[in-house]
């Protein structure tokens, strides 16, 4: 008798059983991201031709010479931060330039020769600085 009592005991269903309860309660999580992005954002402009004026009074080209200088084509590489980049330029042969006579002599004249060469004419440089933040909150509720 005494071991069906034992076996009673140790084979009921209740007597080992432990229903966990959970209450209301929740659970918050925060994340919190920061990028920063420095960027340098350098442009070249350049001139590919040349350009050449004459203005003036009382004077003329002398006979047989040409209106504009001859041209001259010239290649450069320039390997900066973006790589290889090949430019060509047209520049004048200023030994062959027109030459000028006065009309009438003794009488006042003026000559003015501009001359802009062909090359490099602006650089632009871009320093700039983003700094990108995300923040992001969730909520679990338990009930």
């Amino acid at each position: 008798m005494k071991w069906w009592l034992c076996l009673l005991v140790v084979f009921s269903p209740n007597a080992f059983a432990n229903t966990p309860r959970f209450g209301a309660n929740q659970i918050q999580s925060n994340s919190r991201s920061v990028s920063k992005i420095d960027e340098v954002i350098i442009t070249e402009n350049y001139n590919s031709g040349y350009a050449y004026s004459v203005t003036g009074s009382n004077i003329k080209i002398k006979d047989g010479t040409i209106i504009s200088p001859e041209a001259t084509y010239t290649t450069s590489q320039n390997t900066g931060n973006a790589g290889a980049v090949n430019f060509e330029w047209i520049t004048p042969d200023l030994t062959t330039k027109p030459q000028f006579v006065i009309v009438n002599e003794g009488e006042a004249f003026s000559l003015t020769e501009n001359f802009m060469a062909p090359g490099l004419d602006a650089v632009s440089i871009i320093n700039r600085t983003q700094t990108i933040e995300t923040t992001q909150t969730s909520t679990t509720l338990f009930q």
